[in-house]
């Protein structure tokens, strides 16, 4: 009994730890003629459906944050996600959309704790959630993503500022000794330009979706050059 205790606090230390609670399923609500018993045999179901969503996710997300994919003998995540579909028997825009609920939850964890995020429902929110972050206040945001719907979030997330009436937004930007600072938060690292102008290079400034597209281009960009 103390072994197995000592197992679950280790999983719990672990950063992808997610806890079980819905380990079995009544399934007899399929054979019931009961719209009620319908229902909320479909609502109980998800509840597991949700957990295993996010196990995927995090699963996902394990493979690129801690390499994974080297045993495979791939070089990189961008090149193990050209296989991954027959690997993992799911389409590739599947597999990235797991990977960002993944990293995304992983980077808020504590955040969204704290609000009381509930995976039920609410899971596939979390692809947003840095759009949002970007363009809204984001005491509002954590108060969005725990109240609206799916679908409600997911226009809030990506409406521009200006086309909001109920409130206005203000951005705040200072240049450091470290770089360009908005709201606080260090987006400019003056250091990297200065490298890229020093190795005769022209920096410019692009907008990613996330951490494989950013990626995605520096491996085009090396790609280009060797060709060069």
């Amino acid at each position: 009994m103390d072994a197995i205790q000592n197992v679950n606090e280790y999983k719990q230390q672990d950063k992808y730890y997610i806890a079980q609670r819905y380990k079995e399923y009544e399934l007899d609500f399929l054979y019931s003629n009961k719209l009620n018993d319908i229902e909320s045999g479909i609502k109980e179901t998800l509840k597991g459906v949700n957990t295993a969503n996010l196990a995927i996710a995090l699963a996902i997300a394990k493979i690129d944050i801690e390499a994974l994919y080297i045993q495979a003998g791939y070089k990189s995540y961008m090149e193990y996600l050209t296989q991954a579909e027959d690997r993992l028997n799911m389409p590739k825009q599947t597999i990235s959309d797991y990977k960002r609920i993944g990293e995304i939850y992983l980077r808020y964890k504590r955040k969204l704790e704290s609000v009381g995020f509930e995976i039920e429902g609410q899971l596939h929110k979390l692809r947003f959630l840095e759009q949002a972050l970007h363009r809204h206040n984001e005491e509002e945001v954590y108060k969005k993503l725990v109240s609206v719907s799916l679908r409600q979030f997911k226009s809030y997330a990506l409406a521009d500022p200006s086309e909001r009436s109920d409130e206005s937004v203000e951005v705040g930007i200072a240049i450091t000794d470290q770089g360009i600072m908005i709201n606080g938060k260090l987006q400019i690292a003056l250091k990297e330009i200065k490298k890229i102008v020093e190795s005769g290079n022209e920096p410019i400034i692009i907008g990613v979706y996330d951490r494989g597209e950013k990626r995605a281009i520096q491996g085009f960009l090396k790609r280009y050059r060797a060709k060069k």
